[in-house]
């Protein structure tokens, strides 16, 4: 097995997240009369992304897939009776 020695410099340093896919745990100094728009925004996508992963484990996150599938099948089927040589 490989065995890494840690950087001097690790300690020194902090490592952040920064844009889009930040963590929401990061203090933001905003004045206190004025909305973040972009803390509103990743609590909004982080809760859309809660439901998207409850919604796909559970049994109507198959059945949607299923029902996708097969309109896109259906449609694929009919797509010579539409477009014309």
């Amino acid at each position: 097995m490989y065995q890494f020695r840690k950087s001097p410099h690790q300690d020194a340093t902090t490592q952040t997240q920064s844009g889009a896919f930040a963590t929401t745990g990061t203090e933001v100094p905003v004045a206190p009369d004025r909305v973040q728009p972009a803390l509103t925004l990743r609590a909004v996508w982080s809760k859309f992304r809660a439901a998207e992963r409850r919604f796909s484990a559970s049994i109507w996150g198959d059945v949607l897939g299923c029902a996708c599938l097969a309109i896109t099948l259906i449609g694929l089927l009919f797509l010579p009776l539409i477009i014309e040589h």
